[in-house]
């Protein structure tokens, strides 16, 4: 397959949640639906990462091929499964991500090997973000190498940086809220009827 997909990345083992992440709902809604119904009018295809086949059922599922190594080895599993020319990684536990952001990260993305959010404070936001293909080569050196973290990568591939300052129109704090443990999943209930 070529063009463009967007991968979920399913959450692994949801240690401090206790539960998989996937499956917390929002609104009525799974995580995991959620992200995919946001996701799915954008892209060429929409799958989930997982570490284990057949975590979903009905789900068109890309096997880690080194579990337990997190989100790189799902960005790597992504390229080698599906051909993809360019890969939208979109974490699941970021449940007020949404298309509008998507959208703007996908207009923006002109030359370079990523295209990655940075907030005011200089934290980069890999995990909600765009990469082409040339990455690959670099994410394997890095797994190779136990670098398993995502910055690593963004240091040997030429990552254009999308600053916050070029997003006024969404609130970050919200879009890029991160749902880790049952407390932020309360924030998050009580959070879903802000506008």
């Amino acid at each position: 397959m070529k063009g463009t997909i967007a991968v979920i990345l399913s959450g692994g083992r949801s240690r401090r949640m206790g539960r998989d992440k996937a499956e917390l709902t929002l609104g009525g809604e799974r995580f995991l639906e959620r992200m995919a119904e946001a996701l799915s009018p954008l892209f060429d295809g929409v799958y989930v990462s997982v570490d284990r086949p057949g975590r979903y059922p009905g789900r068109r599922e890309l096997a880690d091929l080194r579990p337990g190594q997190g989100p790189l080895a799902g960005l790597e599993a992504a390229f080698v499964h599906t051909g993809a020319e360019e890969v939208f990684l979109a974490a699941v536990d970021l449940p007020f991500a949404g298309r509008a952001l998507a959208e703007r990260i996908l207009a923006e993305a002109e030359g370079g090997d990523a295209w990655v959010i940075r907030r005011r404070n200089g934290t980069p936001e890999p995990l909600f973000a765009l990469y082409r293909r040339s990455c690959l080569g670099e994410a394997a050196a890095c797994l190779d190498q136990g670098r398993r973290a995502m910055r690593a990568l963004l240091d040997r591939v030429d990552c254009r940086w999308l600053e916050e300052e070029r997003l006024p129109e969404f609130r970050l704090e919200r879009a890029l809220w991160n749902v880790n443990s049952g407390a932020d999943y309360r924030r998050a209930l009580e959070a879903d009827g802000e506008k």
